[in-house]
């Protein structure tokens, strides 16, 4: 007469398996013939379902090599890093634009070139540490230069 084994009776047999204990000891603990056991193990890949699960749970445990908040952090300074360049350039090109201008034409231009100084200063870390030897626009003394400033239309 042939037995049928229920689901819950092989989920306990998979499950003692998974702990450690071999396939004919759980077959002769419960009253079932090796072969079957063995026969099932194999057809369903037991073995390698396990080894894969407990691969994945190792991997799991396993702390991350950088955390998502300094993953966050290393991606806003590289964008920071990225804008400096960007306004470096920027400020460059209009320093360059500058010097082509005539006295006046700079001197009726003093508030943006102010604006591009403080942005320069900021991106070059210019702004703790005062240039020695050199001025800047807000030193520079409009009268000595006997120039005459034209009104913007």
């Amino acid at each position: 007469m042939r037995r049928t084994i229920s689901n819950a009776t092989w989920a306990e047999i998979r499950t003692a398996y998974a702990s450690g204990i071999g396939l004919r000891e759980i077959a002769r603990n419960i009253g079932l013939p090796e072969g079957t056991v063995l026969a099932r193990a194999k057809r369903e890949s037991w073995t390698q379902q396990i080894e894969s699960s407990k691969a994945l749970a190792k991997r799991e445990c396993v702390p991350l090599a950088v955390t998502p908040v300094e993953a966050v952090a290393m991606s806003m300074r590289q964008r920071g890093e990225r804008h400096v360049e960007r306004i470096a350039g920027a400020s460059e090109r209009a320093v360059d634009h500058i010097e082509t201008m005539d006295g006046p034409e700079i001197l009726n231009s003093v508030d943006e070139i102010e604006k591009l100084d403080k942005v320069a200063r900021r991106t070059f870390g210019l702004d703790d540490i005062p240039p020695s030897g050199y001025f800047t626009l807000n030193n520079l003394r409009i009268d000595s230069l006997n120039v005459e400033i034209q009104d913007k239309p």
